[in-house]
């Protein structure tokens, strides 16, 4: 008998049954911006192509929502006390379209140190497989490359 009950417990479990309450949806795509060369206050188009990934669903709910964060990548003081000083901004937050696309224009901020920044996209409001799973480690969120001129 206790093997009939680990048994379905395992085919439980390996089948997803019951594991997750809720539904696992895809990450957000790597955002395509232009220009890729800024300077603080240029204007910077963000596309975001949708949702992508494995296991997951691409249909969002109606409460998603994208934000779209700037962060340096170098220390802005001068300092080379690595990660002390890092700039980084909330810019903006969209709605996806029904496909899960959204386009929007963001400004860099005035007070954005030069050097290499990305721009990355965080999904709200729409759990992906690694927020619901404990034991995964969720990865960086998608992001773009610029470098910003002084």
């Amino acid at each position: 008998m206790l093997a009939v009950v680990a048994l379905l417990a395992t085919t439980g479990l390996s089948s997803g049954c019951g594991v997750f309450p809720q539904n696992a949806y895809c990450a957000a795509n790597d955002p395509v911006v232009t220009p890729t060369s800024v300077s603080p206050g240029d204007e910077v188009d963000v596309r975001v192509d949708g949702v992508g990934g494995l296991d997951c669903s691409t249909e969002l709910p109606d409460h998603a929502r994208y934000e779209i964060s700037i962060m340096s990548l170098v220390d802005g003081t001068g300092n080379d006390d690595v990660g002390s000083h890092y700039y980084s901004a909330d810019l903006v937050v969209v709605d996806p379209d029904e496909d899960g696309a959204a386009r929007t224009t963001v400004v860099v901020p005035e007070d954005m140190p030069p050097g290499p920044a990305e721009i990355s996209v965080d999904l709200e409001n729409a759990k992906t497989l690694c927020e619901i799973d404990p034991s995964m480690q969720c990865p960086m969120n998608p992001s773009a490359a610029i470098d910003v001129v002084g």
